[in-house]
Formats: C-alpha cells, sequence, structure tokens
C-alpha cells in the first residue's frame, strides 16, 4: 500500500475506485487554522510515484481563505508527495497570508483581527455570497451586486478595522446621495437591504433617462452613468436641449435649456413656455417634449439610417456613371 495512504490526524480516508498502480480516496475531515477547524474534502489520486489532488470542497469560511491565495496555493502544492504535507502546506500558507494582511492593523492584537474577519464572513452570509460580487484579500473591501429591472447595481463598502464599532465608508451608483445611519449595533445586510430600497426608489429615473437615451439624438454626455441626470438632445441642426431629469420626480417638468442663437432658439422658447402647464406627469419625458414642442424629436438612430441610404445611393449612381 503507498504510504500516503497513511492516516492523517482530523481525515478519514474512503477509498473511491482503484486501478492498477491508481487509487483515488476521498478525505473528510478537519484542518486546524489558529486553533480553530474548518471542515474539508479532498479527492486524491495516488501512484507509484506521485500525489494528485483532484478537487477540493469546504466550508465558506476556509473557501475564501483559499480564494485569496489560490495561485500561490496551486504552484506550491503541486510539490507535495502526501496528504500530510499537502494540508501542513495549506495550513502554512493560510495562516501566512492572515498573518500579512494583519501587518497592516498596527496595535491591534492579531487575534482581534481573526474575529474581525470571521465577523465579516458572517456578515457577508446573511446578504448571500451570491451578491458578492468581490473582495480584496484582506476583506476590508467588498462590493456587493443587485439586480434591479434588467440593470446591476453596485454597492462598495470600505471597512476599518475597528468595524463594526466605526461606520463603512459606501461608494454607489445612485443619483442621490446614499446614506446610512449607523452605529455598533448596525449590520451589513441592513446596509444592503437599504440600498436595495433606494435602487427600487430610482427604478423610475432609470426608465426614463433609458428611454430618452434609445429615442432621441443624445449629444451629452457621451457614456451616460447611472448618475447622470443630464442629457443634452439635438433638436435640429442648429439648437440643442439641455435637459436635467429629477432623479424622485422622473416625470415631473425637468430643467430644461436650450442651445443656440437668439433667432434659432426662439420659437422653440415659445412654444415651450406657452404650454408649460399641458406637461403631464403620468406620461414619458420624452412624449411630453415632443407634445409641447410639436416636433418629432430625432432619433440618432433615424440619422444613421438615412446617412447609410445617401451613401448607397451615392455608391449606386457611381457605379452606373
Amino acid at each position: 500500500m503507498n504510504s500516503n495512504f497513511n492516516p492523517v490526524p482530523n481525515l478519514i480516508p474512503v477509498l473511491d475506485e482503484s486501478s492498477g498502480n491508481k487509487s483515488t480516496f476521498i478525505y473528510k475531515g478537519f484542518i486546524d487554522i489558529f486553533q480553530e477547524n474548518f471542515y474539508i474534502n479532498l479527492k486524491v489520486n495516488f501512484d507509484d510515484k506521485k500525489i494528485d489532488l483532484l478537487k477540493i470542497e469546504c466550508d465558506c469560511h476556509l473557501n475564501n481563505l483559499i480564494f485569496a491565495i489560490k495561485p500561490i496555493i496551486e504552484q506550491r502544492l503541486a510539490k507535495c508527495d502526501s496528504i500530510s504535507n499537502y494540508l501542513h502546506e495549506l495550513k502554512n500558507l493560510i495562516e501566512f497570508n492572515l498573518k500579512k494582511c494583519c501587518d497592516n492593523f498596527s496595535n491591534i492584537d492579531y487575534l482581534y483581527s481573526i474575529d474581525f474577519y470571521k465577523n465579516v464572513v458572517k456578515q457577508i452570509e446573511s446578504i448571500g455570497w451570491r451578491n458578492l460580487l468581490k473582495a480584496n484579500s484582506s476583506f476590508t473591501e467588498l462590493v456587493f451586486v443587485y439586480e434591479e429591472n434588467g440593470r446591476l447595481h453596485e454597492l462598495g463598502i470600505l471597512l476599518s478595522d475597528l468595524f463594526p464599532n466605526k461606520e463603512p465608508h459606501f461608494r454607489t451608483d445612485l443619483p442621490g446621495k446614499f446614506t446610512f445611519d449607523w452605529n455598533q449595533s448596525s449590520s451589513l445586510a441592513e446596509v444592503y437591504a437599504n440600498f436595495m430600497n433606494e435602487v427600487n426608489s430610482y427604478s423610475l429615473f432609470w426608465d426614463e433617462m433609458k428611454m430618452i437615451d434609445e429615442r432621441c439624438w443624445v449629444l451629452e454626455p457621451l457614456r451616460p452613468s447611472k448618475t447622470d441626470c443630464r442629457r443634452r438632445i439635438k433638436l435640429d441642426s442648429n439648437v440643442s436641449l439641455d435637459i436635467k431629469v429629477d432623479a424622485r420626480n422622473a416625470t415631473e417638468l425637468p430643467e430644461m435649456l436650450f442651445l443656440g442663437s437668439e433667432a434659432a432658439t426662439e420659437a422653440f422658447r415659445h412654444k415651450l413656455e406657452s404650454k408649460y402647464d399641458e406637461w403631464n406627469a403620468n406620461i414619458s419625458v420624452v412624449y411630453n417634449l415632443g407634445e409641447l414642442l410639436e416636433i418629432q424629436l430625432p432619433s440618432k438612430c433615424e440619422q444613421e439610417e438615412v446617412d447609410i441610404w445617401l451613401i448607397s445611393v451615392s455608391s449606386y449612381v457611381m457605379r452606373i456613371s
């Protein structure tokens, strides 16, 4: 029997299959990281010359410790020749990485940083790992994601070493300021729930801005973000209209400014000023503008189709000339 099969503390080997000189074992049990046990499940191939790890499964706590240093682990563990050495190397790599992360926390006891990590992982679990988009290796920078009406929204959270006693910093893609009344008993799950409510409250706003982008000839911004409340749209070859939509009241009359010469904008301004009272907050901004200005708002897509048609006609004329 291959010496690699020798029992390993805290792991139970189970023969999965055997063929010729090759055997596959599944090891189930626990690995100790700083005097705390983590569940681990290893599927391993043995032959006369080497050990080959096929699969590793573990609880979410250990998985995230491994994920932060996965490339290093794969490189180092490829040289191991036994399960005992494999676990010893894995344990050393994880503990070394945790110590390295803790070097940033001067004047704080090392075990406190482990408690910090455990607290953060617990709070991520309460939100759901499926909602965590990314995190740095020390789990002090987290980015959660929430989908609303086909749109993905990110909530960035920056934690200090004093978390949860010190309020985290938040970053969002909302058109308004995101605030949360944090105290020592607050949780990241409460922050995430508040964020979801805020996102949902802006749903109509993003629908309106999407309609403007799709149905109008938007001159600025060229690449609008979810935070942008402004659009400058083309009315004709000499006039554009700068619109600022109220994110909280998206279909209400927006702030508007005509851009162009006095003579070119006069007719548009007169129509709008005479029909302010006809603005209907129950219909879209795009439809309201078309009705009040008594025009069909030009679309860039329509203009591009015209340009393509003109190019095609010109090419045809040149070919038959």
